[in-house]
């Protein structure tokens, strides 16, 4: 079998950018890599130019490879702009893969978010560090700041759900495209007039999904009379529970009396017990031995007493609150 050599350097930055050496330590992998052509395009007036400004190297965190922190070491070109009248005199070469002034890769990036919405930015940036990618908790904020959410005005169908901001103090209402499965809108606040003023701007709405909240029900039914309203499987089944425990309490009392592996209408009456005094017939009638123990020879078995001292105090005292003991023992019987 004939076997065709893969060029990664084109699969992983394109025709436009070359690897031109690799360096790796214990802890950390870098990747040199460098621009292939030296002109570039003005991004204010549109005229090309090859004229060099100057060069400089620019770090960027990347995906971790093998486990270990990964950066790119990119020669980044700067150039002139050859047109007298425009105002932009120095133009940066724009890197197709990170965006402007931000150390790590738009790839890296994702995956950043990806983990950071599963966990907690503390959480996230540890998970991260066993991967190979560094990061600071106010680092994943930073990331997570600069999300962009793109509303959707002719969207038909969403999916509305509240979100804890702050579990038990902030929440906020979250609007999603169910044809294309991405948030389209992040509102403050889950109360009527939030969503009623979100739903104004959308009047092309024909299909809603929402939990049991009474307040996105009622501003559907004010604004999109004509929606179908959806309660999706959770909140279906988490109001037929609700329910269930209320007919519980409403059927079941509080208490079940139980007598003889049978359920009782009411509480059973409390039956007298009889008291045995200490010198009375019955307590004769008892069947205990009080003979020494033997052996299985009939010997008397003798246990060590010498550590037993009977005509001491505090061994008197002992024995005649467990006598009291027993005493009361056989009373209650």
């Amino acid at each position: 079998m004939k076997y065709n050599e893969i060029d990664l350097n084109e699969k992983l930055f394109g025709d436009d950018f070359i690897v031109y050496d690799w360096k790796e330590d214990t802890d950390k992998i870098i990747i040199y890599v460098k621009a292939t052509s030296h002109d570039d395009v003005c991004p204010v007036c549109g005229a090309p130019t090859y004229t060099l400004h100057n060069t400089y190297h620019r770090v960027i965190q990347t995906y971790p490879i093998r486990g270990k922190k990964t950066c790119l070491d990119v020669i980044t070109y700067k150039y002139n702009c050859t047109n007298i009248e425009c105002d932009r005199k120095v133009i940066m070469q724009n890197l197709p893969f990170v965006t402007s002034y931000q150390r790590r890769t738009d790839e890296l990036n994702c995956l950043i978010l990806a983990v950071s919405m599963f966990v907690s930015n503390e959480g996230a940036s540890k998970v991260l560090g066993l991967l190979g990618v560094t990061i600071s908790n106010d680092s994943i904020k930073r990331v997570l700041d600069k999300i962009v959410i793109e509303d959707h005005y002719d969207v038909e169908q969403v999916g509305i759900d509240d979100v804890a901001i702050r579990k038990g103090q902030t929440y906020a209402t979250a609007v999603y495209d169910m044809e294309e499965h991405h948030l389209i809108a992040l509102l403050d606040g889950r109360d009527k007039e939030t969503v009623t003023k979100w739903l104004e701007s959308h009047k092309k709405i024909k299909i809603a999904t929402r939990d049991r909240a009474s307040a996105y029900a009622s501003a559907i039914n004010e604004i999109l009379p004509e929606c179908i309203q959806i309660a999706n499987r959770f909140h279906l089944l988490q109001n037929l529970i609700d329910r269930m425990k209320e007919i519980f309490k409403e059927e079941i009392p509080e208490m079940i009396f139980i007598k003889d592996g049978k359920i009782m209408d009411e509480m059973p009456k409390k039956e007298a017990v009889l008291k045995i005094a200490p010198s009375s017939d019955e307590l004769n009638k008892l069947n205990y031995d009080n003979s020494e123990p033997v052996d299985e020879s009939g010997n008397i078995i003798d246990f060590d007493k010498s550590c037993t001292d009977k005509n001491d105090k505090s061994h008197q005292r002992h024995a005649e609150s467990h006598k009291k003991t027993l005493i009361r023992d056989i009373q209650r019987r």
